[in-house]
């Protein structure tokens, strides 16, 4: 099967929480497959590696619907990083409904470095 970018987004949207649940990158790895890609892993901290695997790559310049973002980690101990999906319109999905690519308050503070990815 191949890359559905369409159903990859719309079971993001209709599996989103209102709010975070803590398994951002579970939630973004069932919305790939859900699209037609096996992925396997599902952990924000390794999540770039899964992706590369599944055969999506690196991507720069405007976003578009399907993207992929993963987000260094805050700093301090026991963090993970974030993971989520972009739905083309300005929406940032993950385990839940984001208000931005930043995933909460403390994300929007330190605005760690993050990698879009594309699947090709």
């Amino acid at each position: 099967m191949s890359w559905n970018k369409h159903d990859a987004v719309s079971y993001a949207r209709s599996h989103a929480h209102q709010k975070s649940q803590g398994y951002c990158a579970r939630a973004v790895a069932a919305a790939i497959r859900a699209g037609g890609v096996m992925i396997e892993g599902a952990d924000a901290n390794n999540f770039a590696r899964s992706l590369e695997k599944a055969g999506f790559s690196k991507s720069y310049g405007t976003l578009i619907e399907g993207d992929i973002a993963v987000i260094d980690a805050l700093p301090g101990p026991n963090q993970y990083g974030h993971a989520c999906i972009y739905d083309g319109t300005g929406t940032w999905y993950s385990d839940f409904v984001q208000r931005s690519l930043y995933p909460g308050p403390q994300y929007r503070k330190f605005q760690p470095a993050f990698t879009i990815y594309r699947h090709k």
